[in-house]
């Protein structure tokens, strides 16, 4: 009887084990054909397009005709890195436009002298004429100055006026050419000696627009030494730099290797003119250590 018993057990134990590998076998062949229709066999791929430095490529973009095209289920990390990457891809082929960089000889420090030339087209464009200001001109000619130079000139003159000064501007704006026949005339009678009292083409702050030349009567309307004695001279030195104006070319060694030009009155603006002032330098010294080149 313990036999029997013993051996119907191991029959069981045997068909047990039996069932089990074809258990085994049926579930390995249903993986089989799982994976591919779940697309689980490309998630390596996947994670390794994730992660790469180029765009993820779409996987079935086309299925031919008569194929069986399996189901690929939604991947919304895969669908945010497409995207991602076509939004650069656009972003790359758009070329950016080129700003326009503001001209630095436009600037009222700019610095301008005999080794600081403006370009032989330059020229400033807000020129007005200094009649329209109330500025007396030798002559009454049309002379022109950059807008807001005019406008603190014209307040000037009428302030030296209501003292008693006379003021008479004698030349402003200058253009290259206008520079280079100034030059030359002065040349034609100094000769070498030219080069003391007058800036080649390219170097003189008139053609910068915010320049003048004074005289009055006193100076027999003449742009020369003697109007450096007069009384109107000595209330320019006191007030021009409240309206912004510097005397440009004070006696004694300024680093321009020019005469001392008492008529010669150059406008930097009203803040400018006042650190100017307090920084005890020339007017050539402080626009040095200003250091705005002439680029335009």
């Amino acid at each position: 009887m313990g036999q029997g018993r013993t051996k119907r057990i191991a029959e069981v134990v045997v068909i047990d084990h039996v069932r089990r590998h074809r258990l085994r076998l049926v579930m390995g062949a249903l993986i089989l054909v799982c994976l591919p229709a779940l697309g689980c066999s490309s998630a390596g791929a996947e994670k390794k397009n994730l992660a790469s430095d180029s765009p993820p490529t779409a996987k079935h973009a086309s299925v031919p005709s008569g194929s069986t095209r399996a189901w690929e289920p939604w991947d919304p990390v895969r669908q945010s890195a497409e995207l991602h990457w076509a939004e650069r891809q656009k972003a790359e082929q758009v070329t950016p436009e080129p700003k326009d960089e503001p001209s630095t000889c436009d600037d009222l420090r700019v610095l301008v002298g005999r080794s600081h030339p403006l370009p032989p087209d330059y020229a400033p464009g807000d020129l007005v004429p200094l009649p329209a200001h109330g500025v007396p001109t030798l002559g009454g000619r049309e002379l022109m100055l950059r807008r807001e130079a005019a406008e603190h000139l014209g307040s000037l003159s009428e302030a030296a006026a209501a003292d008693g000064q006379e003021l008479v501007v004698a030349s402003a704006f200058r253009s290259y050419i206008d520079q280079r026949t100034t030059y030359e005339r002065l040349q034609s009678i100094y000769g070498s000696g030219v080069d003391a009292l007058s800036a080649t083409p390219g170097h003189s702050q008139h053609q910068l627009g915010t320049a003048v030349d004074f005289t009055n009567a006193a100076a027999a309307y003449q742009v020369q030494q003697s109007f450096g004695s007069t009384s109107a001279a000595g209330w320019l030195y006191e007030h021009a730099t409240g309206y912004g104006y510097v005397l440009a070319y004070p006696p004694g060694e300024d680093g321009t290797a020019y005469d001392f030009e008492p008529w010669h009155y150059r406008y930097v603006g009203v803040d400018n003119a006042r650190r100017l002032e307090k920084s005890g330098l020339t007017p050539q010294k402080f626009l040095v250590r200003e250091g705005i080149p002439p680029e335009c």
